[in-house]
């Protein structure tokens, strides 16, 4: 594609105070402005739900996880557009739980509808290598939930260190086998989520990889790799697979692994859990 001066990229348009062109729904450049880190605070950036997944009940649940730290400011992106490599230029921190494929409904600022929007791909070229960029080199944390390792990107695949395996069905899913060795996961018990979908996976080296956890599906019996942790040139990758449905968030023992898991990714030591509301 040509380009001419008179229709800058976004980012040269972002960085220039420029609204972008051509980005239909995409941050402007005042947008930009508004979600870039404040001094003294965390920021993270949450890109969770779809088709298969609440995403409300998804960000009610991680805000409560973190609704006792007044620094962190959390942004949830609505529609995947909006998960650009300027916004997460700044990021502490990316949570994930989103697949590979489109929105189930594309953003619109219309109050009613008479037909279904074509959503947009989250796991772009674009956002792709801006997310390897960003945690490789700028050392931005990163947690891939649930659903992210089928996200169907051999880069994505390769950063979080495993090769999926597809789940089965729903159903009851014992978490055991809890690394005592690991901050993210010492003293935590093992624990029993009443449904959930059990994804598995292979860890590609085990050498530079810690296994966290793993879990049982109590119907058909699988033992499947539940959660685990690495090591990425300047950054920090989390694996966590529990979190199809809200039950999983409900229970302590797994909201605390998600707030040990974040201040892990982050690198900084993991304060006592508590959380600034009960939900």
């Amino acid at each position: 594609m040509n380009h001419s001066s008179s229709n800058p990229s976004r980012r040269t348009a972002l960085k220039t105070g420029i609204a972008s062109v051509g980005a239909a729904g995409a941050l402007t450049a005042v947008d930009a402005q508004a979600y870039a880190k404040k001094p003294g605070e965390t920021k993270v950036v949450a890109v969770m739900g779809d088709y298969w997944h609440h995403p409300f009940a998804q960000e009610i649940h991680v805000r409560g996880i973190f609704s006792s730290l007044p620094d962190w400011r959390i942004m949830f992106v609505r529609a995947s557009r909006f998960l650009t490599p300027e916004l997460i230029s700044d990021a502490d921190l990316l949570i994930a739980a989103r697949y590979g494929g489109r929105d189930a409904i594309g953003w619109s600022t219309e109050g009613i509808v008479d037909k279904t929007i074509q959503g947009d791909n989250v796991w772009n070229d674009e956002i792709v290598a801006a997310l390897v960029d960003n945690v490789k080199n700028r050392g931005m944390g990163f947690m891939s939930i649930h659903c992210t390792l089928f996200s169907g990107n051999r880069t994505i695949e390769d950063l979080i260190g495993v090769d999926p395996l597809l789940h089965q069905e729903v159903q009851p899913v014992i978490v055991k086998g809890i690394n005592q060795d690991h901050p993210i996961t010492r003293g935590i018990e093992s624990y029993f989520v009443n449904l959930d979908e059990q994804f598995d996976c292979q860890i590609k080296n085990p050498a530079t990889t810690t296994l966290l956890f793993r879990t049982l599906a109590v119907h058909d019996k699988r033992d499947a790799v539940g959660g685990w942790c690495l090591e990425q040139g300047n950054g920090r990758v989390v694996g966590l697979l529990p979190g199809h449905t809200q039950w999983a968030y409900r229970i302590p023992n797994y909201q605390e692994i998600f707030w040990r898991a974040a201040h892990w990714a982050l690198k900084r030591d993991i304060p006592t859990f508590t959380t600034g509301r009960n939900y």
